[in-house]
């Protein structure tokens, strides 16, 4: 009897109890802060995430926005020069030559991007005339189009909006004969 008592209170009694401490498992305050900690985790990859998103998006838009400008530019310098006098409405004739202008940059010669309207590629106003020292407004100038006087550049601002108003980009175009 005393070899049973032993026993019990021997090495392999001992042993059950670092056992039974051990396989005690987690506690809920450890899982809780495991998960606050992975859902921090988380929320800045989803963050990295959508602001590498928006990043393509507008980087995307800039692109077709200068693709659409520079393929408008190729189609509006293969075209003839405009002239206010050749439309018969010296008064108007500005208004003439930019929609004029307008209809050749809208033409389908001009590549439209994918998911935009061919209404958000503008000439802006006004065709401004060259008059031998700088580019004159037609509607402050003293003569609205400086055709008869062997002055003929104009200066045409053309300019794309995206589809969602965030990106607005324009050029200017030097038309000559």
């Amino acid at each position: 009897m005393s070899e049973i008592a032993e026993f019990g209170t021997g090495p392999a009694e001992a042993d059950v109890g670092r056992r039974e401490m051990s396989d005690r498992g987690v506690s809920l305050v450890e899982i809780l802060v495991s998960i606050v900690l992975m859902g921090t985790v988380m929320l800045g990859v989803l963050g990295a995430l959508q602001i590498s998103i928006t990043g393509s998006r507008v980087a995307r838009d800039h692109a077709r926005a200068h693709q659409w400008l520079q393929s408008a530019i190729g189609v509006l310098q293969a075209a003839p020069r405009v002239s206010c006098d050749e439309l018969g409405m010296y008064a108007t004739g500005e208004q003439n030559v930019r929609s004029t202008y307008q209809s050749v940059i809208r033409s389908d010669a001009v590549l439209i991007p994918p998911g935009w309207a061919d209404n958000q590629l503008d000439i802006v106003p006004s065709v401004k005339v060259w008059d031998g020292d700088s580019y004159l407004d037609p509607y402050s100038a003293p003569k609205p189009c400086y055709d008869s006087d062997g002055f003929r550049l104009q200066l045409i601002t053309i300019r794309v909006e995206s589809p969602d108003g965030d990106i607005i980009e324009s050029v200017e175009v030097v038309k000559n004969d």
